[in-house]
């Protein structure tokens, strides 16, 4: 990966709920021969003490179903407030980190990155290790925000995290503004999160009330990531 810079989701949370954050990725492709020793080189090096700001959290993931546009096959996220976020991107550049990156240049193509911000969110953080991601061109924000937050304030199942969140940099040109973040704890939940309403009538209701009610959107496209290791 050439000049792999770090990048942030700014965290501020609750178990429940939270606020808004900050958000940029780094989205790489490793041969699959390499793939074990790129996650030995992050972890060694995101396992030191002091290779990152304090509040900051690393993120390996690995991109896991896609279309072929997203045909990266990993990426490294931050997370942190945005305190931490400034922080991260003002260290001072060090043996460590060159060492670092001149290893991972060695086993990496660089793809893409993006940045954005979390708008809302619900569930414990940092903590689901299959993660849906739809992203949507919203065409009005604030509708959609509040449909968003009605539902999932009641009807989030507590076994998992949801964030609603807009695209800011590195946008593609699919026309994606915002994307929703489904995060559970395995497959068998990922291929049908929609699951638990099937035998709750008002959850069903209150969903079919929500997409009433969000304004126009329309589906861009959709992935799946797995977490492989946090720092």
């Amino acid at each position: 990966m050439k000049n792999v810079l770090l990048g942030v989701f700014v965290l501020c949370t609750t178990v429940l709920f939270a606020q808004e954050y900050q958000w940029t990725s780094y989205n790489f492709s490793v041969a699959n021969e390499d793939v074990e020793i790129v996650g030995k080189i992050v972890g060694d090096y995101f396992g030191e003490e002091g290779s990152k700001s304090e509040g900051v959290s690393a993120f390996l993931f690995e991109n896991h179903f896609n279309d072929n546009s997203i045909n990266f096959t990993h990426s490294i996220v931050f997370t942190g407030t945005l305190d931490a976020m400034g922080a991260q991107y003002n260290r001072d550049p060090n043996t460590k980190w060159d060492l670092f990156l001149a290893k991972l240049n060695q086993f990496t193509e660089s793809h893409s990155s993006a940045a954005g911000t979390g708008l809302i969110s619900f569930g414990e953080p940092g903590s689901h290790p299959v993660q849906n991601i739809f992203w949507l061109d919203v065409k009005d924000p604030q509708k959609f925000a509040a449909a968003f937050s009605k539902y999932n304030k009641k009807y989030n199942p507590s076994d998992r995290r949801v964030t609603l969140g807009s695209f800011g940099l590195g946008r593609s040109p699919h026309g994606e503004t915002h994307y929703v973040l489904v995060g559970v704890n395995d497959f068998k939940t990922a291929f049908n999160t929609s699951l638990y309403r099937k035998n709750n009538k008002a959850a069903q209701a209150a969903w079919n009330e929500y997409w009433d009610n969000a304004g126009e959107v329309e589906l861009v496209r959709s992935t799946t990531r797995v977490m492989l290791g946090k720092w």
